[in-house]
């Protein structure tokens, strides 16, 4: 035998053909399916982050003035543990700082919701 059949046949599985692992050939039907899952992927952490970006903004006035406090970021506290147990993790660190960013701007500006 030469080299070349001895090196095919090391690599193959038993009584099985070589399968070369790459990519699926791309048709009109499966480009169609790979456009829509990835804008479902996208619209949900789209969805995501807006709603983060909203509970950031939300402060709980109090009736009486503790010494400098007299609002609660209570959004950014709800945001941040909701954001510590969630189940996936790919975007922790984005949400944490769209957390901050959030409220940050609403403590400087007049933006958000005060409860």
């Amino acid at each position: 035998m030469s080299r070349q059949k001895l090196w095919f046949k090391k690599r193959t599985t038993r009584g099985g053909r070589r399968e070369v692992k790459g990519k699926t050939k791309i048709t009109p039907k499966n480009a169609v399916r790979e456009i829509y899952k990835n804008q479902r992927v996208y619209s949900h952490f789209f969805l995501k982050f807006t709603l983060f970006f909203v509970l950031g903004l939300v402060w709980i006035r109090l009736g009486v003035r503790l010494g400098p406090v007299e609002v609660l970021p209570i959004g950014l506290a709800i945001g941040l543990i909701i954001a510590c147990f969630e189940k996936f993790r790919i975007g922790r660190g984005i949400e944490f700082i769209i957390l901050i960013a959030a409220a940050t701007l609403s403590y400087f500006t007049p933006v958000g919701l005060v409860l």
